[in-house]
């Protein structure tokens, strides 16, 4: 009975542990069924945009803001002091070359000069009696020098006549000193004289009136400033270049400006100088443009956009700065197939890149490129494909073949 017991009770656990594997097994199996059928789900097409690249002619235009600066600028100051007696131009008076732009009182340099062209006269006069004594002196010499040699005269007088001689050589040297220390004081007094009218002391165009500082009347000082001068027939534009556009700048580089006093003209400039040391804290260069203004409607101070070209291409090919996306580390853009309504990744090279455009320098693109909904694609996934590029359907092409019918209205009674 015992062991019939023990027969049963195996039986029976081994009933349980069928029961247990075959609903494992088909728990599995439903599980891998379902699996199945999801992976073989079919992906959602995804709605796009697309366009076809074109050929155009593109330029590699960078755009920097500077301020216009004058061509020169200067302070105008006298040389002499003394009261301003005339100041003959205002704020924004053209100067033009040569002329009198101030004059100070010279009635005291008048002076001056006349009391040193009277010493300059006092001087030559006794220089000339100082040549005549001498001329007496070397006389004397002379005599007292032919008694010596006849053993007439003394010794001593001999020695008194020379001496005085060589002392007189000595004054008429003195005096010739005194005429040129005289001749120098006129000269002097002749430049003061001269310098209490200020003139415009340059050539070419005429310069503008900056600042006024002082009116007339004022007692001045020397190297006082009384209006400032500005050279603006030509223009400055100081911009500042970053490091990476650096390497694209040269001497005579041709560029455009624009300003917001002319919003529709386009003033031409050129490079004219660049740093050669870019600022520590900034990385930027400075450069210098200039600016031809013969009509002189730039005026100094003014804010200005600055076009440089960098690089032109023409016939190339472009796309939409949107078509371009990185994909699996790459940069390329998304073809459009609307054959099979797919899209297929093309890793691209870019080259200029204008505005809202990008030239492609390869592969050769010619099929439409997808703009929108590329961030949503892989490659090879299916699309909707845009009504502008969809292939004609078979009820398209029949109704595109059929003849046209003409229709008569029916003729009421």
């Amino acid at each position: 009975m015992k062991k019939l017991f023990w027969i049963a009770v195996i039986l029976l656990l081994a009933a349980g542990g069928v029961a247990v594997g075959y609903k494992t097994y088909r728990k599995a199996t439903e599980q891998a069924a379902a699996n199945t059928g999801k992976k073989k789900r079919p992906q959602e097409a995804v709605a796009v945009e697309a366009v076809l690249p074109r050929k155009t002619d593109l330029r590699d235009q960078r755009l920097f803001s500077g301020t216009l600066k004058p061509w020169s600028v200067f302070d105008v100051a006298p040389k002499v002091s003394g009261r301003l007696e005339k100041l003959a131009f205002n704020i924004g008076d053209p100067i033009p070359p040569g002329a009198l732009i101030a004059r100070i009182d010279d009635t005291e340099y008048k002076q001056q000069y006349a009391q040193a062209a009277a010493d300059l006269e006092v001087t030559k006069a006794q220089r000339k009696e100082a040549e005549v004594i001498l001329q007496l002196r070397r006389t004397e010499y002379e005599r007292q020098s032919t008694l010596i040699g006849q053993q007439i005269g003394s010794q001593a007088q001999f020695e008194s006549a020379q001496s005085s001689l060589l002392s007189q050589e000595a004054t008429v040297a003195m005096k010739s000193a005194e005429v040129k220390r005289a001749e120098a004081a006129l000269a002097n007094a002749a430049i003061k004289l001269q310098d209490t009218g200020i003139l415009a002391e340059w050539t070419g165009a005429p310069r503008y009136t900056g600042d006024r500082y002082v009116d007339e009347g004022a007692l001045l000082q020397v190297n006082q400033p009384i209006i400032s001068v500005a050279e603006i027939d030509r223009l400055r534009a100081a911009i500042y270049v970053i490091e990476r556009d650096y390497p694209h700048l040269r001497v005579g580089q041709t560029a455009e400006l624009t300003t917001d006093a002319y919003p529709d003209r386009i003033f031409a400039a050129r490079v004219s100088k660049i740093s050669q040391i870019l600022q520590e804290n900034s990385r930027q260069a400075y450069v210098l443009l200039e600016i031809p203004n013969a009509d002189l409607a730039l005026k100094p101070g003014m804010f200005v956009r600055v076009y440089l070209e960098f690089d032109r291409r023409a016939n190339a090919t472009v796309v939409p700065r949107s078509a371009l996306i990185k994909h699996g580390g790459r940069t390329g853009v998304f073809r459009l197939s609307p054959g099979d309504a797919r899209a297929y990744f093309v890793e691209v090279q870019t080259g200029i890149v204008a505005d809202e455009e990008v030239e492609i320098l390869s592969p050769e693109l010619t099929a439409p490129v997808i703009t929108l909904g590329n961030h949503l694609l892989s490659d090879g996934a299916p699309v909707l494909v845009p009504e502008a590029f969809a292939p004609p359907t078979a009820d398209t092409a029949t109704k595109a073949d059929s003849p046209a019918v003409a229709t008569t209205p029916a003729v009421q009674p």
